[in-house]
């Protein structure tokens, strides 16, 4: 088993505020200015979550050399995050029968885990952004395969973001399963980022893997 961590096992957007808070801070503390709110609507409202802090920094006539303060302020944000309210429970009842891994492309991913509450349910991490690939590449994915000793279709991953998260175990013929819920609930998939399985919780992806392994259904036709 496979998962994603970001928008998957939590709701990633409590990380976003609490980092964009925690950067606001370092802003006032360097320029005197608060810009709290501006920077949260931007993230949040306008979209803006690529270079939020240019964006927001331009707008209010200060200089962009105070960017690189804010990014690490952000990452360096503590304190604790909670989980999709099932996701302790699957990966626990999973973890009975299946090897849990997660590939993950965000920063402070065993941070995350850690401040989750779920890194005792995990048996093998792998952080992108601490390597020279991504999840647009097939190496992560035949990474945790060989790490687990098994074939590539034998591996079911579970993630939010169909774009970036099932194009490549599709083709490495993992079976995938897409989480309906968070930020990327009504993206779009196509193509080879349709999943072969879609549902609306933790609990019912539990459930989907358990029907597939006993052969109750066929990957395609799985729609919980």
């Amino acid at each position: 088993m496979c998962f994603d961590l970001d928008g998957t096992l939590f709701d990633d957007r409590q990380y976003a505020r609490a980092g964009l808070e925690n950067a606001a801070r370092e802003l006032l503390r360097r320029t005197g200015v608060d810009l709290t709110e501006e920077l949260i609507e931007a993230y949040f409202s306008d979209g803006h979550r690529k270079a939020t802090f240019d964006v927001v920094l331009s707008s209010a006539g200060l200089a962009d050399d105070h960017v690189p303060a804010l990014v690490n302020a952000y990452h360096d944000t503590e304190g604790p995050l909670v989980p999709y309210p099932d996701a302790a429970g699957t990966l626990d009842s999973l973890g009975d029968t299946y090897d849990i891994g997660v590939i993950t492309g965000g920063a402070n991913g065993r941070g995350k885990l850690s401040r989750l509450g779920l890194d005792d349910y995990v048996d093998e991490l792998i952080v992108t952004a601490d390597r020279e690939d991504s999840k647009r590449d097939p190496d992560p994915f035949v990474e945790l395969a060989d790490r687990f000793g098994v074939a590539h279709g034998s591996v079911v991953v579970v993630g939010d973001r169909p774009p970036l998260d099932f194009p490549q175990p599709n083709r490495l013929g993992m079976t995938t399963i897409r989480l309906r819920r968070g930020h990327y609930a009504t993206a779009t998939a196509s193509g080879d980022a349709v999943p072969d399985v879609a549902v609306d919780s933790l609990a019912a992806a539990r459930d989907a893997v358990e029907r597939l392994d006993a052969g109750a259904v066929q990957p395609d036709s799985c729609r919980l």
